[in-house]
């Protein structure tokens, strides 16, 4: 055990997978971000557990990497913008503002204001990234949600819109530095982005490639749940709904909608409690607090996506797709909701 600033943090070869087992999967803490997958081959997803299926090679990686293993915030927050947070309930940030895209073609598939996707498209556009990893959907079953690694900004729409359901999102960061992409973004959500952040200040024997992810957007993150939980359980036996009807799903305004062709629905979010992932009850970051720049719907009116700038490469990308035309922007009213909804996950966490 290696003590860094006061914190004990692990060092490889004094943990194995047994660890990751007992101390955080056997426990219910996995949040399925697919950072021990995506970086040890024995390793693999079965039923939306992380499983071991060869021998353990005792190195220590699958642990040391997990979220939910340990975070050194104070670290990271450092490391990453220079400073440690004096807000709280926010994080490090230097500018909130209401933003929404600015592609008409795109407009009907877009959640919210859209400003994720403008994001996306206006990096691959200019070359600021060659890849991008964001959440597509399955061929295999309907809303399921995949990694997908986008080069061609053509491809925007694979993405567009939320899924509410957990993804194995660093398989597909992985997958891009596999690919040979040296310049590698990545939307995702607050856990996504803290596990790509402990790889990041880890002390990796490895060479994984992970300083060629340049940029992580985070998104606004209450809860995810369970492919089957949310949309067998509820979807289709407590809403009657066919997955293959639904065009949209939303959360706004404290209630979750399903829109098909012909009908709107929409429940309490409270309703969806009993459905959430076990693992997600662990977390304590509302806002993606450790990304470059944080994405959500929270504290900006309906059409328009709230925008949390952090470090200088997330302003820096913000201010350029502005003035190339690819978002615009206005002032919010306030971030009393964003703080209360932050406040209320952390006191719900401890």
């Amino acid at each position: 055990m290696e003590i860094i600033e006061g914190i004990k943090v692990p060092t490889y070869m004094e943990s194995s997978f047994a660890d990751l087992e007992s101390k955080v999967i056997n426990r219910g803490k996995c949040c399925l971000c697919g950072a021990c997958i995506a970086f040890c081959p024995r390793i693999e997803v079965v039923d939306d557990v992380p499983q071991l299926v060869d021998y353990d090679a005792l190195c220590g990686m699958c642990y040391t990497h997990c979220p939910r293993s340990f975070l050194d915030i104070s670290a990271i927050e450092e490391g990453l913008f220079g400073e440690t947070r004096t807000d709280e309930l926010i994080g490090v940030n230097n500018g909130i503002f209401a933003a929404r895209g600015n592609d008409p073609t795109l407009k009907k598939s877009v959640q919210d204001g859209g400003a994720v996707t403008a994001l996306i498209k206006y990096t691959l556009d200019k070359g600021v990234l060659d890849a991008v990893v964001a959440t597509g959907l399955s061929d295999d079953a309907p809303w399921k949600p995949v990694p997908v690694v986008l080069t061609d900004s053509s491809d925007v729409i694979k993405v567009a819109g939320s899924k509410y359901s957990l993804s194995p999102t660093i398989v597909g960061v992985k997958e891009a530095i596999d690919e040979g992409f040296e310049k590698i973004g990545v939307v995702g959500l607050p856990c996504n982005i803290q596990a790509l952040r402990n790889i990041q200040v880890s002390k990796e024997p490895y060479q994984i490639g992970i300083e060629k992810v340049k940029l992580m957007i985070g998104l606004f993150c209450m809860e995810n749940f369970r492919y089957d939980d949310l949309m067998t359980r509820f979807v289709k036996k407590v809403l009657k709904v066919n997955l293959e009807d639904v065009v949209k799903f939303e959360m706004r305004e404290g209630s979750f909608w399903v829109t098909t062709g012909d009908t709107t629905y929409s429940v309490l979010i409270k309703e969806l409690d009993k459905y959430a992932a076990e693992g997600c009850r662990y977390c304590r970051d509302f806002t993606a607090e450790l990304s470059d720049i944080s994405i959500g719907s929270v504290g900006s009116d309906h059409g328009w996506s709230t925008v949390i700038r952090r470090s200088e490469a997330g302003t820096r990308i913000f201010e350029d797709a502005i003035i190339d035309g690819y978002l615009e922007v206005a002032n919010i009213a306030g971030t009393d909701l964003i703080k209360g909804l932050s406040r209320y996950k952390k006191e719900k966490a401890k």
